[in-house]
């Protein structure tokens, strides 16, 4: 059968191809948008026995634009023997080492506040790693460590939590950043951040 020659047809073509291209425009603006912050699943992916250093790499650049989306400027080190990045804004200064796969070793604990040392900076070291192979937690000794020497150790899903807690403004920029900005565990559940305030 001819439908185009049916008026009432002809009209509810019209109207389905114009919904379906406005669809897809949308749909682009959200693939897009997944583009912009691929960085929220990447941060917390599941890592494999199989993964390389460039996944380390990968992971180390995913943590580097999530602090770039709101605005941290973030430089890389020019040396090797470094943190993975630093990332200031305004009074805030951050050494950031990552790492992904099993539990970071004690003496890994202290990666970035020997770096600190080493290079006669003035950044407050972080150690953000994502525990997401084996489920880990930071135990007592790592925390009375990072306590000691005054630096922050973060989980890549705590980091995910508060930012997205920040940009839904659930938290405020100053609250987010003051826990990042002190030394221990950093959390960023309802319960810890009561204690940041």
């Amino acid at each position: 059968m001819d439908w185009d020659n049916i008026p009432e047809f002809k009209s509810r073509l019209k109207e389905y191809r114009k919904h379906r291209n406005l669809a897809r425009k949308e749909l682009k603006k959200i693939q897009k948008l997944k583009e912009k912050y691929y960085f929220l699943d990447r941060i917390v992916q599941l890592r494999k026995d199989t993964d390389t250093r460039d996944d380390d790499i990968e992971l180390e650049i995913a943590v580097q634009h999530l602090f770039e989306s709101i605005h941290f400027n973030c430089s890389k080190p020019t040396i090797n023997g470094d943190v993975d990045f630093r990332a200031k804004f305004k009074e805030f200064y951050f050494g950031i080492e990552v790492k992904g796969g099993n539990l970071v070793g004690e003496t890994e604990t202290l990666q970035p506040f020997k770096h600190k040392i080493i290079h006669d900076d003035t950044f407050h070291p972080l150690l953000i790693y994502n525990n997401t192979k084996n489920n880990d937690s930071w135990d007592e000794v790592r925390k009375k460590i990072s306590v000691g020497v005054k630096f922050g150790l973060l989980m890549t899903p705590e980091l995910r939590k508060g930012y997205l807690k920040l940009i839904n403004g659930k938290i405020s920029w100053e609250l987010f950043v003051n826990s990042l900005n002190s030394t221990g565990e950093i959390k960023f559940s309802n319960k810890a951040l009561k204690g940041t305030k």
